[in-house]
């Protein structure tokens, strides 16, 4: 081997490590050990990295490339939260076997992603969901303000008559910031769960389906990483480069200060919704924008034994609901219970949000 190979043994070797780190992400707390989370950050990148070293290593006809190879095997099973290959559906082909059509979305407060201070568009964004024609809609980041009040979106919205809001942040009597689901269908009852320490919240409602089945939603939004559009753009441009090796590290040590204390906030959130969901007395449907990756504890603590319909009936391979950070993330969900069926998934791209909808067909099992 010359010097070459030995370097790209080392590193061959380094991401190996990591990416065998990353696996453990979804097993331990971070309140109990912070830096594995990292790595389950990094996953799509580090699965990508150890296929590129597997490559490699086998066009060089050396023994080295077992080892990439093994930690990719080791991994096969969780392939499928971030890559699943399927001939379902795209989402405007509406199966006429389906139950309901259920859409999750962070509408950002319907504001302009790139003028969120100053433009609503409450209207385009409410014109984007009709066209997805669904028949419950739970909305995260929800927001009523005096100029785009929760009249004007109930009446752009007249075709879903049942809701449900939860104001985790109230500006002024009848308006704020939060949670909302909106039905086609009766909702019989609801509640919520307001997080401490936060500003992130819990809905859920009980809600009378078809054949007067009655499913349990639970609409989450959980606590954000704190990224702002400044570390956004100091990360993915060339500002990382051109910037002064001090600033570079204390930019990186403020981010992974941000995104520590976060991991740790979301993990006791969803302790707590884990728990709640597990004593709900019907069938439950578990969406919303967690701010997490699949390979979380957040992800499979909230998930335990429930269905990801990402994961039973997506297409068209990787798919990501965050548009940021060269698209590689899926934070928000839709879970369900074994006693529905997945028919389709889809999360078509939104114009206005920084995030897209997850649109799902279900249908209740015979």
């Amino acid at each position: 081997m010359n010097l070459f190979d030995w370097v790209m043994l080392i590193v061959t070797l380094a991401f190996a490590v990591m990416l065998a780190m990353a696996y453990f992400a979804k097993r331990i707390n971070p309140n109990d050990s912070w830096i594995f989370a990292f790595f389950g950050l990094a996953a799509p990148i580090l699965y990508i990295v150890n296929l590129i070293m597997a490559l490699y290593w086998i066009v060089r006809w050396r023994a080295a490339a077992f080892l990439p190879m093994a930690v990719l095997l080791a991994g096969a099973g969780s392939l499928s939260v971030f890559f699943r290959p399927s001939l379902s559906k795209h989402y405007t082909e509406m199966d006429a076997a389906a139950d309901i059509t259920f859409v999750s979305f962070n509408v950002m407060g319907f504001l302009d992603k790139k003028e969120p201070r100053r433009i609503s568009r409450m209207r385009e964004i409410a014109e984007a969901i009709r066209e997805l024609n669904p028949d419950i809609l739970c909305m995260q980041e929800f927001q009523s303000t005096p100029r785009a009040p929760k009249e004007q979106i109930d009446t752009l919205l007249s075709n879903l008559p049942y809701r449900a809001v939860n104001y985790r942040v109230v500006s002024a009597p009848g308006y704020g910031w939060g949670l909302a689901i909106y039905s086609r269908f009766p909702i019989l009852r609801s509640g919520h769960l307001d997080f401490e320490n936060s500003t992130n919240s819990m809905l859920w409602t009980d809600v009378v389906l078809y054949r007067r089945d009655t499913v349990r939603i639970f609409n989450n939004h959980l606590q954000t990483t704190e990224i702002n559009a400044s570390d956004h753009h100091f990360i993915t441009t060339p500002e990382i480069i051109q910037a002064e090796a001090e600033e570079v590290k204390t930019r990186i040590r403020n981010m992974a200060r941000k995104l520590r204390n976060n991991y740790r906030i979301r993990a006791e959130q969803a302790d707590s919704l884990a728990m709640i969901i597990r004593e709900s007395p019907y069938p439950v449907i578990v969406c919303g924008d967690f701010n997490d990756t699949p390979m979380s504890y957040v992800y499979h603590k909230v998930r335990g034994d429930l269905v990801d319909t990402f994961s039973e009936k997506a297409g068209g391979g990787p798919s990501h609901t965050y548009q940021g950070f060269f698209n590689l993330f899926r934070i928000d969900y839709l879970f369900h219970s074994r006693s529905l069926r997945t028919l389709s998934y889809a999360t078509p791209p939104c114009e206005w949000s920084d995030h897209n909808p997850v649109v799902v067909q279900l249908q209740v099992k015979k």
